[in-house]
């Protein structure tokens, strides 16, 4: 990790630990859902308990839970997968996506990563001694990944191209174009590819998710990752998967048993019957994060404020440097002075000192105070109090 880097991380955990010394903390920046986890899927994780509470299972996962896996992926990301050679059940996306980059880089192989970009990438890499070569997106251009600028970025040592759509935290949506593009090049100069497509249930207006995997020539290259976190309010099961061709997941698979061994049986059971049995939470979840982006979207608009428009995710990068401060500072000011805790960029990437990440992961009524607060705090460091 870069000292720049760690600064803006050591920076966010200082925040966090500052803000929970305020009983009317409203927290803007934190990635975890609301909602509580559906009660059927609470009751097959009690059944769990009862009757396979001593058993091992598998680093690649139950069969029952893989098979669920693989029919997900085929129905909502057109992927064809075998349940037998081309899952691994994983501890949550962390441990998926150290997986996934300890599956493909050796030290000193270069990846190529769309800059912001969740910050946990890096430590990934810096891991693995793989070298991270960023491509930076802009918020005018609601942070697109421009596959001129990746291609610009391919070296001799190049080996993989990370995708992450919907992105954390710039919330953009990599275009079926773009992402058809971004394929041919990976095929072009044999890349390996990292998707990561944990928000794929919440994109917005017109915008369209597409795994690369899911095109010709995709998924021989590619490894997707996905958890059940965010989708149905799962955050604290740790329980997430990556699927991709045989060859690779051997690897994958070798990796988990050394690392982890098999993850939780409780989780798993419970994940089986996330994904088998009734979807309609996740819908309500979908529907209820699409007013409040247009909440927060309305408060950003009536401050002033850009950013680049969340087409997908939970989250706003939003762009403060109108202010003259950069976002460490105001962050800090907003926590002392509103109580209301967002993230600052340097966070996620050591050039995004001009951006809060933000989230609308609150009820409504939380998230409209939390917004007046915040533009409470903005008039006073505008006008120099």
């Amino acid at each position: 990790m870069s000292k720049k880097k760690a600064e803006g991380t050591n920076l966010l955990y200082q925040l966090i630990g500052e803000a929970r010394q305020y009983d009317d903390v409203i927290v803007m920046g934190r990635g975890d859902p609301d909602f509580d986890t559906p009660a059927h899927i609470v009751a097959a994780a009690k059944q769990a308990m009862i009757h396979h509470h001593s058993d091992y299972t598998p680093p690649e996962g139950l069969p029952a839970l893989r098979q669920a896996i693989a029919d997900r992926v085929k129905r909502v990301n057109n992927i064809d997968v075998d349940p037998a050679t081309e899952v691994v059940v994983t501890n949550g996306g962390q441990e998926a996506l150290f997986l996934m980059v300890l599956a493909v880089l050796s030290p000193g192989d270069e990846m190529i990563v769309p800059e912001p970009n969740y910050n946990t990438y890096a430590d990934s890499l810096a891991f693995a001694g793989g070298v991270k070569v960023e491509v930076q997106t802009y918020a005018d251009d609601d942070f697109r990944a421009d596959p001129a600028a990746v291609r610009a970025a391919i070296t001799d040592k190049s080996r993989a191209l990370l995708l992450v759509s919907p992105n954390n935290p710039a919330a953009s949506v990599i275009s079926p174009g773009d992402m058809k593009t971004l394929l041919d090049i990976a095929i072009e100069h044999d890349l390996m590819v990292l998707a990561d497509d944990i928000y794929d249930l919440f994109v917005y207006d017109d915008f369209e998710h597409l795994s690369p995997a899911a095109l010709p020539g995709g998924k021989e290259r590619t490894l997707t990752l996905n958890a059940l976190s965010k989708a149905y309010s799962m955050t604290g099961w740790r329980l997430g998967w990556i699927v991709g061709p045989a060859d690779l997941m051997a690897r994958v698979t070798e990796l988990k048993a050394a690392i982890s061994g098999g993850t939780s049986v409780i989780s798993q059971q419970a994940g089986i019957a996330a994904l088998t049995g009734p979807q309609d939470a996740v819908e309500m979840m979908a529907a209820a994060y699409r007013r409040r982006r247009r909440l927060v979207l309305d408060a950003l608009d009536a401050m002033g404020m850009k950013y680049g428009l969340p087409q997908g995710g939970q989250f706003v990068f939003a762009d403060i440097s109108f202010t003259g401060l950069d976002s460490g500072e105001v962050a800090q000011r907003m926590l002392s002075e509103q109580h209301v805790l967002a993230y600052p960029g340097s966070a996620f990437s050591k050039d995004r000192k001009d951006y809060l990440r933000m989230t609308f992961l609150q009820p409504e009524e939380q998230l409209i105070e939390g917004l007046e607060r915040m533009k409470v705090a903005m008039q006073n460091i505008t006008a120099g109090r």
